[in-house]
């Protein structure tokens, strides 16, 4: 991991702090659409990074994909709570009207992500390849498997919140599925990233239930919160280090230990953009495609890839060639499914 500097962070903290208090609601609809498009633009650097390998500004995106997946997470928990909350019926068509929504360009982005293997990387692509893809983690679309997570969390909201008018009782449930998931996905030996974070979308749920509460105490004990999670998100953030001095080495210990680092970031995260308004056109725009460029980017970098060779300034212009295309496809691709689901 790359060095977290915890006087970096107070001065960061103190800024937050001081800005001036913003009246609207800091996680209504339109402002974090805007962020979602900023969090899907760090995700493709997130994995340029592990392409460029030049200099020092793509290094500080190497450890951020787990974050950057945390929020992510969270927002879908509270914006699902919320969308519940407000309309009786929402469940009622919820794999019509919401899960079709991810399911369409999932699919979409699926089939050209076979084409292009099958085609061009002339891979073998038999009935093995897909029972591999639930038995050990693998994904079609690469770096895909936060979509195939969200699909999963979605039933299990769906699940959850259906049955049970009991909202508390609900978001246990929830909860049970996803720490259920978890325990699976070790048992099966899936790759770290396939659980570290998603502990955050429970901590949506809650502060969907919970925001009058939760904003009052943050309002009457800012400086103080801001301080303390400032100096345990720097804690965290070495649990591995931790954990090895402990002797606590088992998957489930560093399963817990980075979902925990990763609920301590969003809340920090969350502290810092109280104030800030991401409404603005083109975030928006960004947010309105987000989903499909979260998709879309790893078979750009996979593409351009063939002919790059890292250097000062072929990272630039490869970074710029991969955001362009990305962007481009995401937009296509989106207004396509939009004009077929009308239909």
């Amino acid at each position: 991991k790359c060095r977290m500097d915890i006087f970096v962070l107070l001065i960061i903290s103190g800024f937050a702090y001081l800005l001036p208090k913003n009246s609207r609601d800091y996680l209504n609809p339109a402002s974090t659409n805007g962020l979602k498009g900023i969090l899907a633009i760090g995700i493709i650097l997130h994995h340029l990074s592990q392409e460029v390998t030049t200099g020092d500004v793509f290094t500080n995106f190497a450890y951020m994909g787990s974050y950057i997946v945390s929020i992510f997470f969270f927002l879908s928990g509270y914006g699902l709570y919320v969308q519940n909350s407000k309309s009786k019926t929402y469940l009622d068509n919820f794999f019509r009207k919401r899960l079709l929504k991810i399911l369409v360009p999932f699919i979409s982005i699926w089939m050209i992500y076979l084409i292009y293997r099958i085609g061009m990387n002339k891979e073998s692509i038999n009935f093995d390849y897909f029972i591999k893809l639930f038995t050990v983690g693998k994904t079609v679309i690469y770096n895909g498997w936060f979509i195939d997570v969200i699909i999963l969390i979605y039933i299990f909201f769906y699940l959850s919140f259906k049955f049970v008018e009991n909202k508390r009782v609900a978001i246990i449930i929830n909860s049970m599925f996803i720490i259920i998931y978890i325990i699976i996905a070790i048992k099966l030996h899936y790759s770290f990233w396939w659980y570290n974070s998603i502990l955050t979308f429970i901590l949506g749920l809650v502060w969907a239930k919970n925001k009058d509460k939760i904003d009052e105490v943050i309002d009457n004990n800012l400086f103080t919160i801001m301080i303390s999670t400032t100096f345990l998100m720097f804690v965290f953030h070495n649990y591995d280090i931790v954990l090895i001095k402990l002797g606590l080495t088992s998957s489930y210990m560093y399963a817990l230990s980075a979902n925990m680092d990763n609920l301590i970031f969003t809340l920090y995260f969350i502290l810092l953009i109280r104030n800030i308004n991401f409404e603005n056109k083109y975030l928006t725009a960004l947010g309105g495609i987000s989903f499909e460029l979260y998709m879309i980017h790893g078979l750009v970098i996979q593409y351009f890839g063939r002919y790059y060779l890292s250097s000062k300034v072929n990272d630039v212009i490869f970074t710029v060639i991969v955001l362009v295309v990305s962007i481009i496809l995401a937009k296509l691709i989106n207004f396509g499914i939009k004009k077929v689901m009308v239909k």
